[in-house]
């Protein structure tokens, strides 16, 4: 399989994780959902496209390797907000008023969102089937020249450098990729945590529980209702790059 490797490092960065109430956390590793999301905005869909967005979600085939782990940053938030304040809808028509009693908006909204402070990930990305359209070139040149500004995870953490930098590697499943794709400097001590598929293309299940395990990710999106919605199996586990010694050095 051919692999696209994209590096995902920035200032902030937040993969989502399930939301309870007003408390939004962020996973270590980027989701299925989000990077669909990702590649979408690069090759120029709109949220309204729905049956492309869904497909493109199915075909997705990745792992990510957590190269720096960074810090865990938390941002509390207060807002007040009464029924007659102007809000931006998500869909671009423009504000609108809140719906709702004045009673209902009688304090302040308090919301706590976390972020990965200077933290890098290696994501390794493949299309299954190969030949359909878009293609894995197609995603190539998009990320080469986005069609619109890309971001990890929100609008308010923009990458700091090229997401895809033109890296390609050909390999057996995404475990196999995660491990020839070398870490760039100042990466943490190998093994690195990382997450791949636990079935269909690009899987590989643990040898042993030493080696990984399996978890259940609620990283699927419903695009043509716009709501999360079910969850798929992965392998959560080490990997060892090549060229990155227990100390963290590239060795040449």
């Amino acid at each position: 399989m051919r692999f696209l490797v994209l590096r995902l490092e920035g200032p902030l960065m937040s993969f989502s994780d399930a939301a309870v109430d007003e408390l939004r956390r962020t996973r270590e590793l980027p989701g299925l959902s989000m990077l669909t999301g990702l590649v979408a905005n690069a090759l120029g869909l709109r949220f309204t496209d729905g049956n492309r967005l869904r497909r493109l979600q199915e075909r997705l085939v990745y792992g990510a390797r957590l190269d720096r782990k960074g810090q865990l940053l938390r941002d509390f938030q207060t807002a007040q907000l009464n029924k007659n304040d102007l809000l931006w809808r998500s869909d671009g028509l423009g504000p609108e008023r809140r719906e709702g009693g004045e009673g209902s908006f009688s304090g302040p909204t308090l919301r706590e969102r976390f972020y990965r402070a200077d933290s890098r990930v290696c994501v390794v990305l493949s299309l299954v089937p190969e030949d359909e359209s878009p293609t894995l070139d197609d995603l190539a040149a998009a990320f080469a020249r986005p069609f619109r500004p890309l971001f990890l995870g929100r609008v308010c953490c923009p990458p700091s450098g090229p997401l895809h930098r033109g890296e390609v590697v050909d390999a057996l499943d995404a475990y196999d990729a995660l491990e020839r794709a070398a870490p760039g400097e100042q990466s943490d001590p190998a093994p690195l945590t990382a997450l791949w598929p636990a079935d269909g293309p690009g899987a590989r299940r643990p040898v042993d529980m030493a080696a990984g395990r399996i978890v259940e990710l609620h990283d699927l999106r419903d695009w043509r209702n716009d709501v999360h919605s079910g969850s798929r199996y992965a392998v959560s586990g080490p990997v060892h790059p090549c060229g990155v010694s227990a100390k963290g050095e590239v060795q040449s």
